[in-house]
């Protein structure tokens, strides 16, 4: 069995932008016209078949971004330099901010905080607000298709 090894750049990249098992979720934040990815949990790497492209091995990660697009990036994995970042122009999922308005309609609050995260395969919303009556919430949204999850 051979395997390719991943170096020290190229895992540095790969957890800043993502992590390659589906159990954590990476996050896409854009502010102007720089964009950050952070990641929920701890990143694993899975040292799986490395994609070629013009010669050079990349790994390729897909991002959910909070605009609710989905973001791919070619990482080379030598130098752990982006290579190319696509961006997918249909909308699949919900921004962070209609999760947010859908949150405070129902439970007429404020919102504190809130994450994407992957839970059982699907992405969600964890939102954690004040209520109107003072109390604590934390709402579970599908990101896929904006309903209150139980």
């Amino acid at each position: 069995m051979k395997m390719k090894v991943l170096s020290a750049a190229a895992l540095g990249a790969v957890i800043s932008i993502s992590s390659l098992s589906s159990a954590h979720a990476a996050v896409l934040h854009k502010e102007g016209t720089s964009a950050k990815v952070q990641t929920q949990q701890k990143a694993s790497i899975t040292l799986t078949k490395a994609k070629t492209v013009d010669g050079v091995y990349v790994y390729v990660i897909k991002v959910l971004g909070e605009d609710g697009k989905l973001h791919t990036f070619n990482v080379n994995n030598s130098s752990g330099k982006v290579m190319k970042h696509l961006v997918q122009k249909k909308q699949v999922a919900i921004t962070k901010t209609e999760a947010h308005s859908i949150a405070v309609n129902k439970y007429k609050g404020t919102v504190k905080s809130s994450t994407l995260s992957k839970e059982n395969g699907t992405y969600v919303y964890i939102i954690k607000m004040t209520a109107s009556n003072h109390t604590e919430q934390t709402i579970k949204i599908n990101a896929e298709n904006g309903s209150i999850c139980s």
